[in-house]
């Protein structure tokens, strides 16, 4: 192998390299480095995010424990249906109850604990976006950050 062809090779080994690393890595934030009332913004945003996530969260486990309880009250009308004696009046008003609160339990579901919860998901993905586009898409220097964290007052959520 001749000396010129081995620095070829070489040459070409290194650029192939470079490019594959270059095609797997992060891609660096762009765009004017953040000022520091804007890292001050975003700095009170994250909080916020939390906020809402932790809302959603809760919402989220609201709406399975309502949905767990009319699943389980379904199922007790089905049982009562099966072994219900056409001649017994109490065993029928029970199951009329049943039903009624089952039909409560679903409009409840569907009127305000669903609807609650899109909404809470929706405020939080616009909120996300905007801290992303503004705060994590852009550079920012850590003196920067520093001077932002100093007697930062973020307003109440």
């Amino acid at each position: 192998m001749t000396y010129r062809f081995a620095a070829s090779l070489l040459t070409l080994l290194v650029m192939g390299s470079a490019t594959a690393m270059a095609q797997n890595a992060t891609p660096l934030p762009s765009g004017p480095a953040l000022t520091v009332e804007e890292l001050k913004g975003c700095l009170c945003e994250e909080p916020q995010l939390e906020a809402m996530r932790k809302e959603i969260a809760t919402r989220r486990a609201m709406l399975n424990e309502r949905q767990a309880q009319l699943t389980a009250l379904d199922a007790q009308i089905a049982e009562r249906r099966k072994t219900l004696d056409p001649n017994d009046l109490i065993g029928q008003e029970l199951l009329k109850n049943s039903m009624a609160q089952s039909a409560a339990l679903r409009d409840l579901i569907q009127s305000d604990t669903r609807p609650a919860l899109n909404q809470s998901v929706t405020d939080y993905n616009a909120l996300a976006a905007r801290y992303t586009e503004t705060c994590v898409n852009r550079p920012r220097y850590a003196y920067d950050v520093d001077a932002a964290k100093q007697n930062l007052v973020c307003p109440l959520p």
